[in-house]
């Protein structure tokens, strides 16, 4: 997909680990925090628990799952 080119390309930027297994619908091509800036915010973030209500392909709840002793990632898109 044309429109999803310039993303492909920026891909290990979005995850360092891209080429082990990750998959992205569509949407999260576009919508996925970029992994240092999740980085960042879970630096900030650091606790025992946090919540990431709107979790969409996991870039965030990665992050803070590094930072936090426990993580509740929840996302409302059924697919």
């Amino acid at each position: 997909d044309s429109d999803i080119v310039k993303y492909w390309k920026n891909r290990h930027m979005l995850f360092s680990k891209f080429d082990q297994g990750i998959k992205l619908d569509r949407e999260s091509w576009y919508s996925v925090t970029p992994e240092s800036i999740a980085r960042r915010h879970a630096l900030r973030c650091k606790g025992t628990v946090i919540i990431d209500a709107f979790c969409g392909a996991g870039g965030n709840s990665i992050q803070f799952a590094e930072t936090c002793e426990r993580v509740i990632a929840i996302d409302a898109d059924p697919e």
